[in-house]
């Protein structure tokens, strides 16, 4: 009696081992063998996408998948680990579909069908879906697969194979956009503001039978809601009291006391250029228009609407002056204000 129930344990025993473990000795390995996971992050639901290729042709019922914290040996389903939400999402390879999943049993899923041939050879892949990956982080984990003759995922292995797989723990990146605003002016900026250089334009001697003509640039750029505007602000050329006229906004003509700017290329006389850049930023209708220049302290010159890059606008001047200007030497200054609104 005593020796009946000893034996009737290990038959117990050798019976559970065959459920674990159910690599065989005659059995031949599986090659090209992979798990991509959809995230290998510890205790999310995810995807793996399960392939091998065949070593043996072969009658095949059903392949398991059993999901180990060893390669080989008794198996212990690693801690977290669940399988028995799992789906059959995408099923392949040439005589390898047909299959629905079994997943009663957590940590041994298997798929089945009426057994039927498939050669040697042949790639075949299955994707298990809503697989709670274990909850240990950085850890290896292991499938065993096993192709059998039986549709019970367990009766008559063919072929078997290893694949190993890891949870990892996922890196956090983080950073933070404060408001900007990137604004700069000057006579150049061949790329960004950070190469922006000079802050005088000479227009040398003024005659009544010339134009004198100068430029500067300025670029503009911000993530503000609704974008920006630019205003110049100064006065008109003066040599102590003795004034050049602003213009309202009118053509260059020889001979007129006159000072004005626009945002434009222009041909009469021929100076400045067009907005450039991969923003949204326009000159503003009164500085908008080729060949017509003016100058009103605190008008908007430029403006964008939106968030947007950087556009860089050229600023033309333009001066004539009569025959009866006073003497001097005339100066003003240009200051050209930014704001976004956020």
């Amino acid at each position: 009696m005593f020796h009946s129930r000893i034996r009737n344990k290990l038959v117990a025993a050798a019976a559970a081992l065959i459920v674990f473990s159910p690599l065989t000795a005659d059995a031949a390995g599986l090659t090209a063998r992979s798990d991509v996971m959809g995230t290998s992050e510890a205790g999310i639901s995810t995807t793996h996408i399960i392939s091998m290729t065949t070593a043996t042709a072969a009658s095949i019922g059903s392949i398991g998948f059993l999901m180990c914290t060893t390669s080989s040996g008794a198996c212990t389903v690693p801690s977290g680990l669940v399988t028995i939400s799992a789906t059959l999402s995408a099923q392949s390879g040439t005589g390898g579909t047909g299959f629905t999943l079994n997943a009663t049993t957590n940590g041994a899923p298997y798929i089945t069908r009426t057994a039927a041939a498939i050669a040697a050879s042949v790639p075949l892949s299955y994707t298990l879906s809503n697989v709670t990956n274990p909850t240990a982080t950085d850890t290896t984990f292991y499938i065993r697969i096993t192709t059998y003759t039986g549709s019970d995922g367990a009766t008559g292995a063919t072929d078997t194979g290893q694949i190993a797989a890891s949870t990892a723990t996922p890196i956090q990146l983080t950073g933070v956009t404060p408001p900007i605003l990137v604004f700069c002016v000057g006579t150049s900026i061949p790329t960004d503001c950070t190469s922006a250089t000079g802050n005088t334009i000479d227009f040398g001697d003024f005659s009544p039978a010339s134009t004198n003509i100068g430029t500067s640039v300025m670029q503009a750029q911000t993530n503000a809601a609704n974008g920006y505007t630019i205003t110049v602000n100064g006065t008109t050329l003066s040599s102590g009291t003795n004034t050049i006229t602003a213009m309202s906004g009118a053509a260059s003509t020889t001979g007129s006391s006159q000072f004005g700017l626009n945002l434009r290329v222009n041909t009469a006389p021929a100076v400045g250029a067009d907005v450039t850049g991969p923003g949204s930023g326009v000159p503003v209708f009164n500085y908008a228009s080729a060949n017509n220049y003016r100058f009103n302290t605190g008008d908007v010159v430029a403006s964008a609407a939106l968030p947007t890059n950087a556009n860089t606008f050229t600023t033309s001047y333009i001066v004539n002056i009569g025959g009866a200007q006073a003497a001097g030497v005339y100066t003003a200054t240009m200051t050209y204000i930014c704001t976004a609104s956020f």
